[in-house]
């Protein structure tokens, strides 16, 4: 039989070409297999991505509905706790997933809220899923009743057990942070004390520490309290209160001694502060009376003042700063007003003095406030009014525009800005609070008044969130007094 030879040479290359298709189809299917596998991992990746940055946004709005006042500017983690969620770290994982959260501020109501999930997509990418929200403090409507009257919502009793000293008064005050810094008279308990009052019917001391000498003013610039101290060797006193918890650590305090040298006096007391922010500013009542000191290069030790001023005749008593001047309420009987330009940090100029002669010319100024281009002063009392508007629209020429009888002493001022008022502590023990409406000022009168069964010696308004006035008091029952509206 024959058998042609390029018949069997075709059958041989059509087994190779068939094999080689046969191959290439098997890799073809397994191949879409494979893509198809991976395609689902990554589609279910992606959509857990997505659910835990729902979740972590909803966590954020659960928060806030928790209290506004937590949403600080930051990046976080969520965690879950006691039945609620919270803010912990910078990320939280879960698996292979981080998430973060990022708030920040949009107006003094409202947080933009981006809810970050990030995770290893394959050997060489990661993926990425951003979802984004804005909350806002919808409470604020039901909280802030414009403070048509006021009620007591809480105080605090600092007892041996929580201060090592029951008797000691009260002095003074100030929150930032969203915690509240508050000042007691030289005792044999602590001197400095921080309070958790997130829940403002419930203040709790986070912290507190002994200090030499009465802390007669406190103002809290980020993680440092600066006091001013009737201690001779160290007029200001600074404390890190990062952690409120650790502040009674001696490495948590160092201070700056006035002396002759850098002060023009060495024995002179610190009698208040004020601050805005880059610069600290203290009166005291003897030697160059007004200094200033740099606190935005070294917070922790700023050193000597940078600028420093003799001109304030009397005990100065308080002060407050609005742009490049400074306001001293002093017991002068000729000049309780004095206005310094502090445009030159180094060199601050006695600008202008005012005699409060209206009624009574030997009343002293006790406490100030100052709102937009108006200053507030509250003087001793006597047979004239103890409230007075200043317009200081020109610093250099502070003009008298109304008054109010308060008939005591006004040993403190705060201004409420979102209601125009003024929370002026009293020595009328059946008046302590009252509140004063400035919306006209050259009408003001008391819009509503508290009798908080003492004499506050000092008081401090905390705007939205919270919305509350703090009071230092003499009373040693409550040396802590929280105000709400009603």
């Amino acid at each position: 039989m024959f058998v042609s030879k390029n018949n069997m040479g075709f059958s041989v290359v059509e087994a190779v070409l068939a094999g080689a298709i046969f191959g290439l189809l098997v890799m073809a299917m397994v191949g879409a297999w494979l893509y198809g596998e991976e395609s689902g991992a990554l589609a279910g990746n992606r959509s857990r991505a997505i659910f835990l940055a729902e979740e972590g946004l909803e966590a954020v709005r659960n928060i806030r509905d928790n209290n506004f006042s937590n949403l600080v500017d930051g990046t976080y983690g969520i965690s879950a706790g006691g039945n609620k969620w919270s803010l912990s770290g910078s990320s939280d994982t879960t698996g292979i997933f981080t998430r973060q959260v990022q708030i920040s501020s949009n107006g003094s109501d409202r947080k933009n809220i981006v809810s970050t999930v990030t995770w290893p997509q394959n050997a060489v990418r990661n993926g990425s899923i951003s979802l984004s929200s804005q909350l806002t403090y919808w409470q604020r409507e039901v909280l802030l009743m414009n403070w048509t009257s006021s009620t007591i919502a809480s105080s605090f009793n600092l007892t041996v057990a929580n201060s090592g000293n029951e008797t000691a008064d009260g002095k003074s005050i100030y929150f930032a942070n969203n915690k509240l810094y508050f000042t007691r008279v030289n005792s044999g308990g602590s001197e400095f004390y921080i309070f958790d009052v997130s829940d403002p019917s419930n203040p709790s001391i986070l912290g507190r520490r002994d200090l030499n000498g009465t802390p007669n003013d406190v103002v809290v610039v980020g993680n440092y309290a600066y006091l001013a101290s009737t201690d001779n060797k160290t007029e200001l006193q600074i404390v890190n209160v990062g952690d409120p918890s650790t502040i009674q650590n001696a490495g948590n305090l160092t201070s700056v001694d006035l002396t002759v040298a850098n002060s023009g006096n060495n024995t002179a007391d610190s009698m208040a502060l004020a601050t805005d922010g880059s610069y600290l500013y203290m009166i005291r009542n003897g030697g160059d009376e007004l200094l200033i000191f740099n606190i935005a290069s070294n917070p922790s030790n700023p050193g000597n003042p940078v600028g420093r001023n003799p001109a304030i005749t009397g005990v100065p008593a308080d002060i407050v700063i609005s742009g490049n001047f400074a306001y001293v309420a002093t017991n002068d009987n000729s000049a309780e007003l004095r206005v310094f330009n502090i445009t030159n940090k180094s060199a601050p100029v006695l600008a202008a003095t005012v005699n409060m002669n209206s009624g009574n010319n030997s009343a002293d100024a006790k406490s100030l406030a100052i709102g937009s281009n108006y200053l507030y002063v509250g003087r001793q009392s006597s047979a004239a009014p103890e409230f007075y508007v200043y317009d200081v629209s020109n610093p250099l020429s502070p003009t008298l525009r109304g008054t109010v009888e308060l008939g005591a002493n006004v040993n403190g001022l705060s201004y409420n800005s979102s209601d125009n008022i003024v929370f002026s502590a009293t020595g009328n023990t059946a008046l302590d609070l009252r509140i004063v409406d400035v919306s006209n000022p050259l009408l003001p009168s008391v819009r509503t008044s508290l009798n908080t069964a003492n004499s506050p010696v000092y008081v401090f308004y905390a705007p939205t969130p919270v919305d509350r006035v703090f009071l230092a008091n003499t009373l040693n029952s409550i040396e802590l007094q929280v105000v709400a509206p009603q």
